[in-house]
């Protein structure tokens, strides 16, 4: 896959986007640090998002995929144009759905995690109309891909110093192989969503979509650290939320995803501190880097226990967030 040879600095972008728009630019900033590839870019009363890829071909997949939701009325940022190197896209605001959730009262996060998950499906139905699921890719649609994810407990279990869960493997590899029929963000975590001036729910980052089963976004949205609400909330709203013929199904499939979803989220959160300890959480948020922090650590560990206890295929899975638990607690004691 061939990469851009040259990456754009900051003045360089808000040069091309005088001579596109016609507009003095103001100051160009970025909203995820210097490290990420978006930039908002200020004009006199408005800003903009100007973002560039690695790989053209994948940002060639992330405006088509914006063009056809946007034309359907989805809520994701709109299409503005765009060169070889870098495309422009509508300023949804700067409100990340994970700093707005932390700070949202018991009643004010049900509300909000109501309009996110329909915010969701409205865009999973509006994929079907436009058809995207036939210009994305597969992602993970192969058995040696499902007994990775499977196996990644055992790896997390050694990292994190628990027993190994007694697993079936072979019957949890058949329930977790399935048809990649479905056009799906993938990574749909809470960091990748804001709030518009309009209250609602908007989606970017569109470079990782491909097609799967569908109910992988709830799992990314529901099983990263930074989501506070646990099965005992979720569910309810999808199943008020989802089509009756299909909700049982999509539920129950769900909590066998969103198990070993949320042990990638405990590898990630223990690599990153074994590199440089724990991390500021509001810094996270702001910057929208993984979630370094024990009590999020411990949080994750409590809803992945109470996902883990609804299925009979995953409940083996309760006692080893548990244990990881406990030993994020000892994890800290031992580097401070």
């Amino acid at each position: 896959m061939a990469e851009n040879s040259e990456r754009l600095e900051p003045e360089q972008i808000a040069e091309i986007c005088e001579k596109i728009f016609s507009l003095p630019v103001e100051k160009v900033t970025a909203p995820g640090g210097k490290s990420r590839v978006s930039f908002r870019v200020h004009f006199p009363g408005k800003s903009i998002i100007a973002t560039q890829r690695i790989y053209p071909g994948r940002m060639r997949m992330e405006v088509e995929v914006l063009k056809r939701l946007s034309e359907l009325g989805a809520p994701v940022p709109k299409y503005l144009g765009g060169t070889e190197q870098l495309f422009f896209q509508e300023d949804v605001g700067s409100k990340r759905l994970t700093s707005t959730m932390r700070q949202e009262s018991a009643i004010g996060q049900l509300a909000l995690a109501e309009n996110t998950f329909e915010s969701l499906l409205r865009i999973h139905t509006a994929a079907a109309k436009a058809d995207l699921a036939a210009v994305v890719p597969a992602l993970g649609e192969n058995e040696s891909w499902v007994r990775g994810l499977i196996n990644s407990s055992l790896t997390v279990a050694d990292r994190y110093g628990t027993d190994h869960p007694q697993l079936d493997m072979d019957a949890l590899t058949a329930r977790l192989t399935v048809p990649a029929t479905r056009f799906i963000k993938w990574d749909s975590r809470p960091g990748n969503g804001s709030i518009g001036a309009d209250g609602q729910v908007y989606w970017f980052d569109w470079e990782h979509c491909g097609r799967r089963q569908g109910m992988e976004d709830f799992a990314w949205l529901a099983g990263d650290e930074f989501w506070p609400l646990g099965p005992e909330v979720v569910v309810p709203i999808l199943e008020y939320l989802l089509p009756a013929a299909d909700k049982a199904a999509e539920l129950a499939y769900l909590t066998d995803f969103i198990t070993f979803h949320m042990v990638q989220r405990l590898q990630l959160i223990h690599l990153r501190f074994m590199a440089a300890g724990w991390v500021n959480v509001a810094d996270a948020m702001k910057y929208d880097k993984v979630g370094v922090d024990p009590q999020l650590a411990k949080n994750l560990c409590a809803r992945g226990a109470a996902w883990a206890d609804r299925s009979t295929l995953t409940r083996p899975m309760t006692a080893f967030f548990q244990d990881c638990a406990a030993a994020v607690d000892g994890l800290g004691r031992s580097e401070s």
